[in-house]
């Protein structure tokens, strides 16, 4: 018996020189285009030409780039 290995978006914030992990989400299975809209149904802008996909061992990763949110103030 073949298992499907564990999908995990993740969905990053990159700054102009820094890149932070905002959401982890484990599932069974899922697209990129679907790692994107569950990005933007949560508010966040992708970044669609930094959003890539990595496989591993027992797991594909799919990383999801969204613009940083704008403080407060900021325009």
């Amino acid at each position: 018996i073949v298992q499907e290995p564990a999908v995990v978006i993740a969905i990053v914030e990159v700054g102009e020189d820094y890149t932070e992990r905002l959401i982890t989400i484990e599932t069974d299975r899922c697209s990129m285009e679907e790692a994107q809209k569950i990005a933007r149904n949560a508010g966040y802008q992708v970044i669609t030409d930094l959003c890539t996909i990595v496989h591993t061992i027992d797991e594909v990763h799919i990383i999801v780039a969204v613009e940083p949110e704008e403080e407060e103030g900021e325009e």
